[in-house]
């Protein structure tokens, strides 16, 4: 199984979702003009990663509300797997389509491990707190394994799938405003959502990318996200091969903005899709 999936398959990335907390269009703006263009629709923020090549095994960093959505998008159609998640935080738009993870664990028969800090390991457990209590069952819960990581590299060796279990992962610490939030890089690549700052010892761990997943906000400036000049100055400091700028309200229209930024940097849409070398 190892071999098969190593044998020089590029990592495939896929945006699962680009938009910010109420996605894009905004309840009761989808008329306005911009909207007809389908790169300024956007889902919440979400990445599926699959390490070793389209259709091996995978993992998903945040389950937004709108994660079954983005899994009938974008995930393969035959045989779709879902094999970690890895968490940013617990606000709403990055946690809250967690009991969509269902349908995978119908599929593959087994609990899926979902990784993060101690602290929003404990909060994932006190929001939804139904899939660890015995209730009753209905149609079902979702079957999870938590498991709390440090700031220290991990890999997944609560996963099952024996060619994630040594894949080796990067946490990066950042400040979201007041709180922390965790960004990941696995291999070449780098995801940074929801931050204000990026702190040294991050940005130390973020040196000769490929591929850069960076917060974009507005272009206006704001107290817990970055905005356009901010993510500009961070994405030459980081120098990344391709920047791509997630978490984007309506404000920054695609075409406009792409037409903006620099060579090397372009604005996300959903179903963006790379390959990046393999690990």
């Amino acid at each position: 199984m190892l071999k098969k999936f190593m044998d020089k398959k590029p990592m495939v990335v896929t945006i699962l979702g680009c938009g910010t907390s109420v996605g894009s269009p905004m309840i009761g703006r989808q008329t306005l003009p911009q909207f007809k263009n389908p790169k300024n629709h956007r889902l919440r923020s979400s990445l599926l990663i699959e390490p070793f090549g389209r259709g091996g095994p995978a993992i998903v960093i945040d389950t937004s509300p709108d994660f079954r959505e983005q899994a009938l998008r974008y995930f393969p159609t035959e045989n779709p797997r879902l094999d970690a998640v890895l968490l940013t935080h617990t606000h709403a738009d990055h946690l809250h389509g967690l009991d969509d993870i269902r349908p995978f664990n119908f599929y593959q028969k087994e609990a899926i491990p979902l990784y993060s800090s101690s602290e929003y390991v404990k909060e994932v457990e006190r929001k939804f707190s139904y899939i660890f209590l015995p209730t009753q069952e209905g149609g079902g819960k979702p079957r999870l394994e938590l498991v709390s990581i440090s700031k220290d590299d991990f890999t997944l060796k609560e996963c099952s799938e024996e060619s994630l279990k040594s894949l080796s992962i990067t946490p990066l610490f950042l400040r979201h405003g007041s709180i922390e939030t965790l960004g990941y890089r696995i291999g070449s690549m780098a995801y940074a959502t929801d931050c204000s700052e990026i702190p040294e010892n991050a940005l130390s761990k973020m040196k000769n990318l490929d591929l850069l997943f960076l917060d974009c906000l507005r272009p206006k400036p704001h107290t817990t996200h970055m905005h356009v000049d901010l993510s500009l100055e961070y994405a030459r400091k980081i120098g990344a091969k391709k920047t791509i700028f997630i978490h984007m309200n309506e404000d920054l229209e695609y075409e406009e903005f792409r037409n903006q930024l620099p060579e090397g940097i372009e604005p996300a849409y959903d179903g963006m899709r790379f390959e990046i070398p393999s690990i």
